[in-house]
């Protein structure tokens, strides 16, 4: 297959992504990283109720000048006893109900106590009252379909009842790296072998989208034992990501694998620097990614790539945030036939800082970094100023 471009790869994997996985409802403290897969609306108004919004004294701001009787204390969560009349006051603290007959809250420091009395020393004091309804009104809309849920979307879930909200169903990803050079993390390893920090590295990545992953870790580079593997994690599994192998050397098996699926091979090769080497084929209704078995490279891949495909997924609404920023440095390169990404700092100017980065083995230089700038193609120089596109990381 010849080489493509960026966008043609992500308009193929868009098209062949379109049924979403069904629908479920999660506890509210296991949804975190999910999708809604319905609108969600206030079951009352918000606040529900006028409240204080200082700790001070609920007053009539008509008598804000005279020497007012306090007739009760109102923490928060006590519903007021008193109606504040002619001469009266109550003390109240921040969230507490407001009394019947008070407009006004005079913060504490405004105010001068004298036993059972206060007076109000500074005459133009601010109101205080969070009003009913001034947030939310009863069935407003708080969260639409496809939000992707966060701790802040937990908190305003919980605070109209949702303990159960309804999610598109996550996507099950199973994981595993191809070569005969790796062992587990947990080894240290003996020259020529390598430690895999592939397969932990896109279980995370995966999992930080709420997927549901299996990590699988290392198969030797063995095309029945690929196969096998594939297969097996295809019946448990919506995709099934492998890497190592999505070149064209004697022990590069995942095109052959593929075929050997009977799966429909959609692209190999990717205008992309690094992570040319690509492969992404669909199967009876599931997805397979060859990526690469360069760490830094299978990293960019599953941004740029397996990102998308699990969003597309689970219905989320927003698509990849690319911001535009310049560039602090000038920046040159040889060859421009690709789109070359590489690891940026956002610096306090709201620059793109390229980090040192030594290319598609330094996994290192991306611990530090904000995203990924990209030198688009055609295009050999960068100059100080120039926009450039940010992909966060």
């Amino acid at each position: 297959m010849i080489m493509i471009k960026l966008e043609e790869a992500l308009e193929i994997i868009s098209k062949s992504s379109v049924e979403l996985l069904g629908v479920e409802r999660l506890l509210l403290e296991n949804s975190l990283n999910g999708v809604l897969a319905e609108d969600v609306f206030t079951d009352m108004d918000f606040p529900s109720f006028n409240k204080s919004a200082m700790d001070g004294y609920a007053i009539q701001k008509i008598e804000i000048d005279k020497k007012l009787r306090v007739l009760e204390f109102i923490p928060a969560g006590k519903k007021p006893e008193k109606t504040i009349v002619s001469g009266t006051c109550s003390k109240i603290m921040t969230g507490a109900m407001l009394p019947h007959g008070a407009d006004m809250v005079v913060m504490q420091e405004d105010v001068v106590v004298d036993g059972d009395f206060i007076s109000v020393e500074n005459l133009n004091s601010k109101s205080n009252i969070l009003k009913q309804g001034e947030d939310l009104k009863v069935g407003s809309l708080l969260l639409k379909k496809g939000t992707h849920i966060k701790p802040v979307h937990i908190g305003l879930l919980a605070s109209i009842g949702i303990t159960e909200p309804l999610v598109y169903k996550q996507p099950v990803v199973s994981v595993f790296s191809t070569g005969n050079e790796l062992v587990s993390p947990h080894q240290k390893p003996e020259p020529p072998k390598i430690r895999n920090s592939n397969s932990v590295q896109l279980v995370s990545l995966s999992n930080s989208m709420g997927a549901k992953t299996h990590n699988l870790e290392q198969v030797d580079d063995n095309m029945d034992l690929i196969f096998d593997t594939v297969k097996k994690a295809l019946a448990v599994s919506d995709i099934v990501v492998l890497t190592g192998g999505a070149s064209v050397g004697d022990y590069d098996f995942t095109a052959d694998v593929f075929d050997r699926l009977k799966a429909e091979t959609h692209f190999t090769r990717l205008a992309i620097q690094p992570g040319k080497p690509v492969l992404f084929a669909t199967v009876e209704g599931k997805y397979l990614f060859g990526l690469s078995g360069n760490p830094v490279s299978s990293f960019v891949q599953f941004q740029l790539l397996v990102k998308p495909l699990l969003n597309s997924l689970v219905g989320k609404e927003a698509g990849e945030k690319i911001f535009k920023l310049p560039i602090s440095i000038h920046k040159k390169r040889k060859k421009s036939e690709r789109m070359l990404f590489f690891p940026i700092r956002i610096n306090e100017k709201m620059e793109a800082e390229p980090i040192d980065y030594h290319g598609s083995a330094h996994l290192n230089a991306y611990q530090i970094a904000d995203g990924m700038a990209s030198f688009p193609m055609g295009i050999n120089e960068l100059k100080k100023g120039d926009i450039v596109d940010v992909r966060p990381i």
